[in-house]
């Protein structure tokens, strides 16, 4: 792609128009991180004119906000399991088919996009809607934890806010690998033992030797 010059496209639907842009964001923030996300590359790279980017969002900020919102559909899809039912056994799956991604997509993994976000100049508004994001996600595996206490298919000492706080680490720890090429996190002696050692901590019950 030249980045001057801009390669006209035909016309689009306005909603269309701003996949595009998103996408092109998105592309650029891969190859050039977020400060090489510039109007002239995106309006470059979506064929139309910098003046057309504003007739479908209202500053970059807004467009690499959009882009975030991209990253995390990528994410709430790779948490969807053949199961709904609120049990540890679910978070596993979710944590499992995690790694299954790394290892599938590789380089296209959105690990390395995110972490671009995370890197992000205090004060912008990215790194804040990422927070954000984090936190929200923590609360629903929090949620999923307390449900199944509710209903009974997770023990009552069980700690959602921990177990919440340990799988998103875990999953943090696979994005920073995965971005650094570490490929060994992916192997069963690692990953596969992480999550072995940490779901077995889920299902102790801490109180049980006081008991005994």
């Amino acid at each position: 792609m030249n980045d001057g010059s801009v390669r006209h496209t035909p016309r689009m639907a306005a909603a269309a128009r701003k996949r595009q842009i998103v996408d092109v964001a998105l592309d650029l923030i891969g190859k050039y991180g977020l400060q090489g996300v510039t109007m002239a590359r995106l309006a470059a790279g979506a064929g139309i004119r910098q003046a057309s980017l504003y007739t479908h969002f209202a500053s970059r900020q807004e467009i690499l906000l959009a882009a975030l919102d991209a990253i995390y559909d990528r994410i709430y899809a790779s948490r969807m399991t053949g199961s709904h039912e609120n049990t540890l056994g679910r978070l596993r799956e979710i944590c499992d088919h995690h790694v299954e991604l790394w290892a599938r997509q590789g380089e296209r993994h959105h690990a390395h996009l995110l972490l671009e976000f995370v890197a992000g100049a205090p004060g912008e508004g990215l790194r804040e809607t990422l927070a954000a994001k984090h936190l929200e996600t923590l609360k629903e595996f929090t949620q999923i934890v307390e449900r199944g206490k509710q209903e009974g298919k997770i023990p009552a000492h069980v700690d959602a806010e921990q177990v919440a706080w340990f799988i998103t680490g875990f999953a943090f720890a696979g994005d920073v690998s995965q971005t650094m090429g570490f490929r060994k996190f992916l192997s069963p002696e690692i990953s596969g033992r992480w999550l072995d050692v940490m779901f077995a901590s889920f299902e102790a019950d801490p109180g049980a030797a006081t008991r005994d």
